[in-house]
């Protein structure tokens, strides 16, 4: 009898505290979800900034090669790095800078050049806009012959 009366009272705590938590699980969710959607949307926008940045060196990379070969010997070295740039983004075909780049090529000092790629990042989070500005550079290239004890690269 009295363990009878026992199972009936645990039967009943149990189901009033089942009771009592109905719902709660849809609570927790309607609260967590919106934070987990905002942490998903970071890390996808994080993981796009840093595809942008990579994409905005590698094109700088291009731009400063042409701009080492061709500073010492062409004319208009800066246009064809500031090209070689750009064509290198657009031929990529992708969008992760926006529609497009910019690059500028100067010389730095008597014997440097750099390129600068500017662009903005692609953006999931409205109003939030990402400028990337990389930059790669180096000293010229140039042939020096041993003749006449080498000289001096002629600076175009």
């Amino acid at each position: 009898m009295v363990e009878a009366r026992l199972r009936r009272v645990s039967r009943r705590c149990i189901t009033m505290g089942s009771a009592r938590d109905r719902g709660a699980s849809a609570i927790e969710l309607a609260i967590l979800a919106p934070v987990l959607l905002a942490l998903i949307w970071l890390g996808i926008q994080y993981a796009l900034y840093l595809q942008g940045r990579q994409v905005a060196l590698a094109a700088a990379q291009i731009g400063a090669r042409v701009a080492r070969e061709q500073a010492a010997t062409v004319p208009g070295w800066m246009a064809n790095a500031r090209n070689a740039a750009e064509g290198y983004y657009n031929g990529l075909g992708t969008k992760v800078l926006g529609n497009g780049i910019q690059a500028t090529a100067i010389p730095v000092g008597n014997n440097d050049v750099q390129v600068t790629v500017t662009g903005q990042a692609a953006s999931i989070l409205f109003g939030l806009p990402l400028p990337i500005h990389e930059t790669a550079g180096g000293p010229i290239e140039c042939f020096r012959s041993d003749l006449n004890g080498g000289q001096l690269c002629p600076v175009a």
